[in-house]
């Protein structure tokens, strides 16, 4: 039987033995086209991935003016104006996250150091309307109702851009 192994064995040519050999690995063309495809892939996945971390911060500073615009109304109920003291006739706006906490402690937007967005809260001279902005840009929230590119704005209305 170990004749018979032998045997069959040594009728393989040297040319065979060649071709056996070098089929264990991959080819520089199959990797070229591995390679091509995993580009292929990650250049459409990664422009979808950071859309959607935009995305999420968009919709994580709507969530945080609209709680600013709840807590503005439920001053308004304890103390008949939106900023205090109510008999002072200037406009007044509150910029940034700190100053508004100062002023609206029950705000919780999260690390504050950390937050993405600038906030505005702008109020008109008779106490009796606001403006709730952010936006992406530091320090860049625009006056009035308007928005500008990239804001996020509400008004003691509910009336919304950039939402």
């Amino acid at each position: 039987m170990n004749k018979g192994i032998m045997a069959t064995v040594s009728v393989m040519s040297a040319a065979d033995r060649s071709k056996v050999r070098g089929q264990k690995g991959f080819t520089l063309v199959e990797l070229i086209i591995t390679l091509v495809i995993i580009g292929i892939l990650s250049a459409i996945a990664i422009p979808l991935y950071l859309g959607q971390r935009v995305k999420a911060q968009r919709t994580e500073a709507a969530q945080n003016v609209q709680a600013l615009r709840v807590l503005m109304e439920q001053y308004y109920n304890e103390n008949g104006c939106y900023y205090a003291p109510c008999s002072t006739l200037t406009d007044q706006a509150i910029t940034g996250a700190a100053n508004i906490i100062a002023f609206l402690p029950a705000w919780k937007p999260g690390n504050v150091s950390g937050l993405l967005f600038t906030y505005r809260i702008e109020v008109n001279t008779s106490r009796t309307t606001y403006n709730i902005g952010a936006n992406l840009a530091p320090n860049t929230v625009s006056a009035g109702a308007a928005c500008a590119s990239g804001e996020i704005k509400i008004d003691n209305n509910n009336n919304k851009c950039g939402f």
